[in-house]
């Protein structure tokens, strides 16, 4: 895989009626900015594991029984995931 070296934004379009910008940004050079970063991707991570939910109960009314399995198995990991971020961030911000 290939590292992503350079920094561009780029908008996504999802379903849930408004559109947001994704920014991808350089690897962080100092503790705040990795703070700041990790603080903005567990915001931005919350927001979208709220959908998981939903996404996984419109899969089940159209009869994507399987496929709805598998995006509430990906809600638990998410889940999972920004714990273990926020976790981090408190030991970062807890350790100035």
């Amino acid at each position: 895989m290939s590292e992503h070296t350079h920094e561009h934004d780029h908008e996504h379009e999802h379903d849930h009626g408004h559109e947001h910008e994704h920014h991808h940004h350089e690897t962080p050079e100092n503790k705040e900015q990795v703070v700041a970063l990790l603080d903005y991707t567990c915001k931005h991570n919350l927001a979208h594991a709220d959908e998981l939910p939903k996404l996984s109960d419109k899969l089940k009314s159209l009869g994507h029984e399987d496929a709805a399995g598998k995006v509430t198995e990906a809600a638990g990991f998410f889940a999972q995931g920004n714990e273990a971020l926020g976790e981090a961030l408190k030991l970062l911000k807890g350790n100035s």
